[in-house]
């Protein structure tokens, strides 16, 4: 597939360095390497370059010739502060970095209003009561304990759940509804579109499902059931910040059954990614972000990506992903028989990284990537620390340690007997879980040391469906 990049070079004078602001890894002899700045969470700093180049959460990416002395300078928002750096720079002082290879680096910001920091302002799970469907909400206190918003439940019709900034976003498969978030966390509805439409649905009833935003909240995506009663696809929206309003962008030009839930986008924004064993075709595929928040299909569907081999040469089955702020991507893979398709052992947790032009590689064996206790993974999320990775099972919930490009190791057992459907993380690495089976929503404070419950935990909620955490600004 041909990559629409080009080549910009800007030479001032004789003394100033080349920049080149490219896709490529070198042009005319000249060999550069990409610098990555993580986006930091909305409102919460900015990273600048010197020399030129990276000015995130704009521009988070940029090419550097080789030997280039770069120095990053971070600057927190309104109410937050710098944290530090990790990643290619640690510690507090000044990231200057020698380009003689790729680097990703990340700036953590922290809240200096005290409170939950970067935690949850307000906690949103769709589900079922007196037999209609509604939204139930949650204030979150500092140490993650839930109480019911006035007004909850919202007499919403809504299955799939989004949020970005003030807004929360829900479907009932045919219509985004856009419900503005008050400071008490009530929500009202603002606006609406009809996403199924722009599918032509005739023979089938198709639409909107999951929904998921890109990490800056700048554009609303939904997972499409087709109208040919067949393939899924992936339509983009851009958000109006100050309404809410949803504008439609694009439905992916690829369509698939393999697509099966929401992308996982990498830390720069450019590329969203998830996992499926449709048929037992091993595709863990991604899209390119464009420009304007459409996305394209990058990787090529029926073509392997790189999976290590099962532990008796066997093959093993992909199946979701789950992406933290630099570009590492982890998947669940389930071995499987290669004669006979069975399971023949619990999933494990592979770990991948994305580079610049979208490419997927990996160390994983079958002997160092950890096993989870259950035999089906429902949900996987990497915390916006970084340093934890949740796993929702058939048989719990599981926290494991996360730390980039290195081996992923297990933090705790189950945590739950209940079977859990949907993970959530906030700023303060406050792991949210939702199990419909039995109609809980649990909470648990999660440090190096494990996770612990905190008090109140589980609440009862009915029939949920989906979970969503917003900081409600």
């Amino acid at each position: 597939m041909s990559r629409p990049f080009a080549v910009i070079a800007f030479a001032l004078n004789s003394v100033l360095p080349l920049i080149l602001f490219t896709g490529c890894g070198s042009s005319a002899g000249i060999h550069t390497f990409q610098l990555t700045v993580a986006i930091p969470p909305s409102g919460a700093g900015a990273v600048t370059s010197s020399p030129a180049g990276i000015s995130c959460p704009a521009a988070c990416r940029a090419m550097f010739a080789e030997n280039m002395q770069v120095t990053l300078t971070a600057t927190p928002g309104a109410n937050y502060s710098f944290g530090g750096w990790s990643g290619a720079c640690s510690g507090g002082g000044a990231c200057t970095l020698e380009m003689t290879a790729a680097e990703s680096v990340t700036a953590n910001f922290a809240s200096s209003t005290g409170g939950n920091g970067m935690g949850a302002a307000f906690v949103y799970v769709s589900g079922a009561t007196n037999g209609g469907s509604d939204i139930e909400g949650f204030s979150v206190s500092p140490d993650g304990q839930l109480t019911d918003l006035p007004g909850s439940p919202f007499p919403f019709s809504i299955g799939g759940l989004a949020a970005s900034g003030k807004f929360l976003f829900g479907t009932d498969g045919t219509n985004i509804y856009s419900y503005a978030i008050g400071k008490d966390g009530s929500i009202v509805q603002t606006a609406s579109i009809d996403a199924r439409h722009y599918n032509d649905p005739v023979d089938c009833s198709g639409g909107p499902q999951f929904l998921f935003f890109d990490r800056t909240g700048t554009n609303l995506y939904d997972l499409d059931i087709r109208s040919d009663c067949a393939n899924n696809s992936y339509q983009s929206f851009s958000l109006d910040n100050a309404t809410g309003t949803l504008t439609f962008l694009a439905d992916t030009s690829d369509t698939s059954p393999v697509f099966e839930r929401g992308l996982q986008f990498t830390g720069d924004d450019a590329f969203g990614f998830s996992a499926s064993c449709y048929h037992f075709n091993q595709e863990v595929f991604g899209f390119k972000r464009n420009s304007n928040g459409s996305l394209a299909l990058e990787t090529s569907l029926g073509v392997p990506p790189p999976l290590p081999s099962g532990p008796e040469g066997d093959p093993y089955c992909p199946w979701l992903a789950a992406s933290d702020e630099a570009n590492h991507l982890v998947v669940s893979l389930t071995p499987i028989n290669g004669s006979t398709f069975e399971q023949i052992g619990p999933p494990q947790l592979a770990l991948y990284t994305v580079d610049d032009v979208g490419n997927l590689s990996t160390n994983s064996t079958s002997s160092n990537m950890p096993q989870v206790a259950g035999d089906t993974v429902n949900d996987l999320e990497i915390s916006p620390s970084g340093k934890f990775l949740a796993v929702g099972e058939s048989s719990g919930l599981e926290v494991f340690n996360f730390d980039g490009a290195n081996p992923i190791t297990q933090l705790t057992g189950l945590l739950t007997s209940d079977a859990i459907d949907e993970v959530r993380w906030d700023g303060g690495d406050h792991l949210y879980a939702i199990s419909n089976s039995s109609g809980k929503l649990y909470v648990f404070s999660v440090n190096a040391s494990g996770a612990v419950a905190v008090s109140g935990s589980p609440y009862p909620v009915s029939s949920p469906t989906d979970l969503v955490v917003s900081s409600g600004s």
